[in-house]
């Protein structure tokens, strides 16, 4: 698959695709930074901070990343609206990127890894992550042990969590996957329980939490500041108040509580 049609697939902004082709990767720096992607990406991230103009070179170099990891989805059988939903993921962080730093490009650069190494898949509304778990998630009555293959359920932002377009999503994953695996897990600040305090029970959001029996609530970062008001301020007074949610959730911080982080689970219906 060429670039250029990638780009068109996934919906990239024309001139994020502009600026992207005047970078012009050639395929001898491209295959030394393939190869360091794939052997370590870690160091490939520290790597790439030192590049000039790092986020729009970023953003070419995962085009072709990704338009190479198309051959392995038509190995596989994989249908390309799977593909092309998976990759949409570009778009998404190019123009979360643009709205940060004032200039198309990508710097999630782990994250999209996922994506082009067949490790992470977007079935309709939701994301899916294969993995094993790293430790017990014990719940009222059952408890999912370390070690459990589970597919790891995340939320990609720029449309409403729909129930019907979840379980949509569910049900495309339960084909996808098949019997391997019968639990899905979620860590978010879409699962802490404090959101209960703001939101009614007829929530999209309370009503996606309540699919899963929420295990644990951690406070390490405000993630929901940063995904509620696209950033964490220390002045929270200077939060937004043009929605409902950002209204109860600029109240709720200003009166010096933290909304936390969720994890839960739940099996699959037989």
């Amino acid at each position: 698959m060429k670039t250029e049609e990638l780009a068109e697939r996934i919906r990239l902004p024309a001139k994020a695709w502009e600026l992207a082709s005047r970078m012009q990767i050639d395929e001898k720096e491209y295959g030394i930074w393939k190869e360091k992607f794939y052997q370590d990406i870690r160091r490939f991230i520290e790597e790439w901070k030192k590049i000039e103009n790092r986020y729009v070179w970023a953003l070419e170099l995962y085009l072709k990343l990704a338009a190479d990891a198309y051959e392995e989805y038509q190995r596989r059988g994989y249908a390309d609206q799977i593909f092309d939903q998976t990759f949409y993921d570009i778009t998404i962080w190019c123009e979360e990127c643009r709205r940060k730093h004032g200039v198309y490009g990508l710097e999630e650069l782990w994250w999209l890894g996922q994506s082009v190494k067949l490790k992470l898949f977007r079935l309709g509304r939701l994301q899916f992550e294969p993995i094993l778990t790293e430790y017990d998630m014990k719940g009222r009555e059952r408890t999912v042990k370390a070690g459990t293959k589970v597919l790891n359920v995340h939320i990609p932002s720029g449309e409403p969590l729909g129930m019907e377009a979840c379980r949509d999503s569910f049900e495309k994953a339960e084909d996808f996957f098949g019997e391997e695996y019968q639990v899905y897990v979620c860590d978010s600040w879409l699962l802490s329980p404090h959101l209960k305090e703001i939101l009614p029970d007829t929530s999209n959001i309370i009503r996606f939490q309540n699919l899963f029996e929420v295990t644990e609530v951690g406070y390490e970062y405000p993630q929901a500041e940063q995904r509620i008001f696209g950033e964490a301020l220390e002045d929270k007074s200077r939060y937004p108040e043009d929605t409902f949610l950002r209204k109860r959730a600029k109240a709720y911080v200003l009166s010096g509580k933290d909304l936390g982080i969720g994890a839960g689970f739940f099996y699959k219906k037989k």
